[in-house]
């Protein structure tokens, strides 16, 4: 038994400072998923600085960003003289410019904003590790840290982290409001001002990145369920005043709303949208359900685990929706969309990873109005008619995903015979890498 559990903690540690390792490598090589596939030409705006590296992603983004920045440091009151989408291209909410290009020594040099935004987003898998000490107490913390770890090698925090993108700025607010919201989950909603700070920091979250507002309809129904409506009515009143900047910014900003939407009606639907997120949400969560078999495999429990009601469910949903399935579009989709149809030249693989997807997210969503709403607003707050990215779900889906829902299911999937969850997603990120490589 000691050996085993030796060999546990070699392997989980093992696999930590490797996954660590990668991310520094990517960062000292300035290469990553969104822009390994070619050498041949460097990002010209990045050899201005000295930085030889391909362009596509990310890296296309840092100019967008970059020269919001300065803009802002020039003047911060042309936050309100731009207008996004005609006097500058940045399509989000700019929290993150402000926040930077008040800081001198950051935002006057380029190469000193990526180093130290880069070792800024090292810490964000250690935070996201002392959450998951909060929600699982139940769980050795060497497992943890394993579960942890994986954020190092998701594709989009890499390219994230190495290019300065504001996309690890808006997780740093939502992991800050999960905090406060698993004390208070703690403390069975008895200390009132943690309330107002996890709202707080998830409207933070929304104004670096909006897409995080489809997270407050969750949050509240489940702040109405545990405390008194006088309660509830301060609450709403302070979600009212902390939303007016929000407000305001996208009167004067409506590209904030519209975003691609004007040029690109025609790329998918509602119905196709939902496919493609639970091919997303399948890829996630296989490896944790593989798990979970194994640590409590028997007969009775294979019953349990393919619930009648849900499979129907399931079926039904996914049979009305994949009638009406078009993704018109070389561009986003999914990883799971682009290896059934690039390689295997078929959707068929896709439609398999989609139900299935379905399945595993109510498997995980506890027995409550509360998680099938958050199902539900993941499963359709990205079904805007435009292009699909998996960077809207990684590491996103993974931190909600421990975070919301089902403690006994992930604490039964996670409990013991980690390797499986490391195995795949170290495969995950080798496989993608040598496939877009070669």
């Amino acid at each position: 038994m000691k050996n085993l559990v030796l060999n546990k903690k070699f392997y989980i540690y093992s696999f930590s400072i490797l996954a660590f390792t990668s991310t520094i490598i990517s960062y000292y090589l300035n290469i990553n998923l969104s822009n390994i596939k070619s050498y041949s030409q460097f990002n010209e705006f990045l050899l201005q600085y000295n930085i030889e590296a391909s362009g596509g992603g990310a890296v296309a983004d840092l100019k967008t960003h970059w020269s919001y920045i300065q803009i802002l440091r020039e003047n911060i009151g042309n936050l309100l003289l731009y207008e996004l989408g005609k006097d500058h291209k940045l399509l989000n909410y700019p929290l993150h410019h402000i926040i930077i290009s008040q800081i001198p020594i950051v935002s006057s040099n380029l190469k000193v904003y990526l180093l130290s935004y880069f070792l800024l987003s090292l810490t964000l898998p250690i935070y996201f590790y002392r959450c998951l000490i909060i929600r699982f107490q139940n769980v050795e913390k060497i497992n943890l840290l394993g579960i942890a770890s994986i954020i190092y090698i998701l594709p989009a925090f890499q390219y994230s982290a190495i290019w300065g993108n504001t996309h690890i700025t808006g997780l740093f607010f939502l992991l800050t409001s999960i905090y406060f919201h698993l004390k208070l989950d703690k403390l069975n909603y008895n200390v009132s001002k943690y309330f107002f700070w996890s709202l707080m920091f998830l409207a933070l979250a929304a104004y670096t990145k909006q897409f995080y507002v489809f997270l407050f309809p969750f949050i509240l129904f489940v702040y109405f369920k545990n405390t008194s409506l006088i309660f509830f009515c301060k609450i709403l009143l302070f979600c009212l005043i902390i939303a007016l900047p929000g407000i305001f910014f996208l009167i004067k900003n409506p590209i904030l709303f519209t975003g691609l939407q004007a040029n690109h009606l025609d790329v998918t639907n509602f119905s196709s949208a939902v496919l493609i997120i639970s091919s997303m949400v399948f890829l996630y969560t296989v490896p944790i359900f593989i798990q979970y078999f194994l640590n409590n495999f028997n007969k009775d429990n294979f019953v349990k685990v393919f619930n009648f009601k849900q499979i129907i469910l399931v079926v039904f949903v996914f049979l009305l929706f994949n009638n009406f399935f078009y993704y018109n579009s070389s561009v986003g989709g999914g990883v799971i969309y682009k290896i059934s149809n690039i390689i295997f030249s078929t959707n068929l693989i896709f439609f398999i990873c989609s139900f299935f997807g379905l399945f595993l997210i109510l498997f995980y969503s506890k027995n409550s109005l509360s998680n099938w709403l958050l199902s539900l607003l993941l499963l359709i707050s990205f079904s805007t008619g435009i292009f699909i990215f998996q960077k809207y779900l990684e590491p996103m889906f993974w931190i909600l995903f421990f975070v919301f829902f089902d403690r006994r299911k992930i604490e039964e999937s996670i409990s013991k015979n980690g390797w499986l969850v490391i195995l795949y997603f170290s495969t995950y990120y080798i496989g993608l890498n040598l496939y877009i490589k070669f």
